[in-house]
C-alpha cells in the first residue's frame, strides 16, 4: 500500500513536470523571459512583504477566534504552523488542502489533553469562516459579471453561491455537517474516540453560538485575505507591464483557486495550463500568464523552503520523539 502511493506521488510528480514543459515550449521560452525581463528585484520583496501581510492576517484571526478558549500560543509557534501547515498542503495531492492536521498536532498543548480537542475545534471554525467568506467572494463576483455583460454566468454564480449558502446556515445545525468537516480535513483519523469527536463537535457549537461576533469578525478579515490575494495578480501584472482591469483579476483569481485544485503536489502543470488558459479566455498575452505562474511559483517555494527549515526542529522534538517513547 505504501509503494502504491510512493509510485502514484511520484508519477503525478512527473506528470506535472512533463505537463509545465509542454506548456512552456508552446508558449515559447523567448517570449517568457522577455516578459520576465521587465520584473526588478524590489518588486519581489514587495510581494514577499504582502505574503507576510496575508500570513499575518491568518494568525491574527486565529489568535481573536482563540480568546474565549483561554487558549495562550506564542506567535513565534503560531507562525510556524500556520506556515508548516501551508507547507505540508503544498506536497499534498492539491495544493493548500491537507496540513490542517498537521498544524493541529502542532498547536496542540501536551500538558492538557482538552486541549488537543480544543485546537482541532478552532481550526474548523476558522476554515468554517473561510468557506463562507470564500462564497462571499464569489458572490459578489457574480454580481461584478453581470454589470460586464456576463449575465449567465453572473447568474449561475449568484445562484450556486445563494444554495452553498444556504445549505451552510443550515448545516451548521447539524451535527452530521461538522463530522463531515471533521472528515475532509483528516481529522476522524487523528482523533479515532467517537465521544472525543462529540467533544470536538460540542466546542464548536458553543462558539458558533456563544461567539457570532468574532466568527464575523474571523469571516470579514478571512474575506480582506482574499482580496489582498487578487491585489498581489494585479501588483504581479502591472510589474510585468500588464495593466488588466478588475473584471480581469478576479476571473484570474478564481482561475488560480480552481487550479489548484489539480491532483498533483503543488498542483505543478495542471496550476500553470489553467493560467495560460484564463489569459487565453481572456484575450491577454499567453506568456504573460505564464510569467505570472513562475512569481508565484517563486513565492510558493520561498514559503515552503523556510517552513520547511522551521517545521524540521518540531516534527524532531514532538511528533518523531513521541513515535520513538510509544
Amino acid at each position: 500500500m505504501k509503494f502504491k502511493r510512493f509510485f502514484l506521488f511520484f508519477f503525478s510528480i512527473i506528470l506535472g513536470i512533463v505537463a509545465f514543459i509542454f506548456i512552456l515550449e508552446k508558449v515559447g521560452v523567448d517570449k517568457v523571459l522577455q516578459a520576465l525581463s521587465l520584473f526588478a528585484w524590489w518588486h519581489f520583496l514587495l510581494l514577499i512583504f504582502s505574503v507576510v501581510l496575508i500570513l499575518f492576517i491568518y494568525i491574527e484571526k486565529w489568535r481573536v477566534i482563540a480568546k474565549p478558549f483561554n487558549y495562550k500560543t506564542n506567535w513565534r509557534k503560531l507562525f510556524v504552523a500556520f506556515l508548516g501547515s501551508q507547507t505540508i498542503s503544498f506536497i499534498m495531492p492539491m495544493m493548500y488542502v491537507g496540513g490542517e492536521g498537521f498544524k493541529g498536532l502542532l498547536l496542540k498543548e501536551d500538558d492538557e489533553q482538552r486541549s488537543f480537542i480544543k485546537t482541532f475545534g478552532l481550526i474548523i471554525v476558522d476554515k468554517l469562516a473561510e468557506v463562507l467568506a470564500l462564497l462571499f467572494f464569489f458572490l459578489l463576483g457574480g454580481i461584478m459579471l453581470i454589470f460586464y455583460n456576463f449575465f449567465l454566468l453572473g447568474l449561475l454564480m449568484i445562484l450556486f453561491s445563494l444554495v452553498i449558502l444556504v445549505i451552510f446556515f443550515w448545516g451548521i445545525k447539524a451535527t452530521r455537517f461538522f463530522l463531515f468537516f471533521i472528515k475532509i480535513f483528516g481529522f476522524n483519523k487523528i482523533i479515532k474516540d467517537e465521544e472525543k469527536r462529540k467533544e470536538e463537535v460540542d466546542a464548536i457549537e458553543n462558539f458558533l453560538t456563544s461567539h457570532r461576533r468574532l466568527f464575523i469578525y474571523d469571516v470579514v478579515f478571512s474575506f480582506f485575505a482574499l482580496v489582498l490575494s487578487a491585489l498581489q495578480i494585479y501588483l504581479m501584472l502591472f510589474f510585468l507591464g500588464l495593466s488588466a482591469s478588475i473584471f480581469e483579476i478576479y476571473l484570474i483569481k478564481i482561475a488560480t483557486m480552481l487550479a489548484s485544485l489539480v491532483p498533483t503536489p503543488g498542483s505543478v502543470g495542471g496550476f500553470e495550463g489553467g493560467i495560460v488558459l484564463i489569459f487565453s479566455f481572456l484575450n491577454l498575452p499567453v506568456q504573460m500568464g505564464l510569467a505570472l505562474t513562475i512569481i508565484m511559483r517563486a513565492l510558493q517555494f520561498i514559503e515552503v523552503g523556510l517552513g520547511s527549515i522551521l517545521i524540521f526542529p518540531y516534527l524532531a522534538s514532538t511528533i518523531f520523539k513521541n513515535k520513538k517513547t510509544e
